[in-house]
């Protein structure tokens, strides 16, 4: 039991921030980032006893791939923090129905299956497998199908009944 014990507590400490910076390099270079700063991205050279500090291009290439890499994350934030919200937004829009809430409703569902979409159409039509056309022309696809779709949903709520009244209706039926 003691080393079972022992094991988790030494598997969050340092197991679990060694898998992360292995599975990610833009993490192991911000872990060592202080540190090997002056070794890795700017070097000294000496021509005649002058000291000149060139930059590392290959080291700084990889620094600015980690920025996409923080857009990344943020957005993965935003996505879940949406369906974390949708939680208490569902039940809270067949408590108090309004237009507002059937119209944040209308948003809400649309931004999470544009992003789910999205996710699917990058992740299984890259350039290198389909070509780079079609991998645009997916992703414009899914943009003209969410557009499309919240479209159709705020028509649906100004002309008709709106998202919450039909369901409630077909639960009647």
């Amino acid at each position: 039991m003691a080393a079972m014990m022992s094991l988790c507590r030494n598997f969050g400490k340092v197991g679990l921030s060694n898998r992360m910076t292995i599975g990610n390099p833009c993490l192991a270079a911000l872990s060592n980032r202080n540190k090997t700063f002056l070794e890795n991205r700017i070097v000294p050279s000496s021509q005649n006893g002058v000291k000149k500090f060139t930059v590392n291009h290959k080291a700084l290439a990889e620094t600015s791939s980690c920025k996409s890499a923080d857009d990344h994350t943020r957005l993965w934030t935003i996505e879940r923090s949406l369906a974390l919200s949708l939680v208490p937004l569902v039940p809270s829009a067949f408590m108090f129905p309004s237009a507002a809430m059937d119209y944040l409703l209308a948003i809400s569902f649309t931004l999470h299956a544009h992003w789910g979409l999205e996710t699917i159409v990058v992740d299984y039509l890259r350039p290198k497998v389909v070509g780079p056309a079609l991998a645009k022309l997916g992703v414009a696809l899914v943009y003209g199908i969410s557009a499309f779709t919240l479209g159709g949903l705020f028509y649906f709520n100004y002309s008709d009944v709106g998202i919450v009244n039909a369901i409630k209706m077909l639960w009647k039926l």
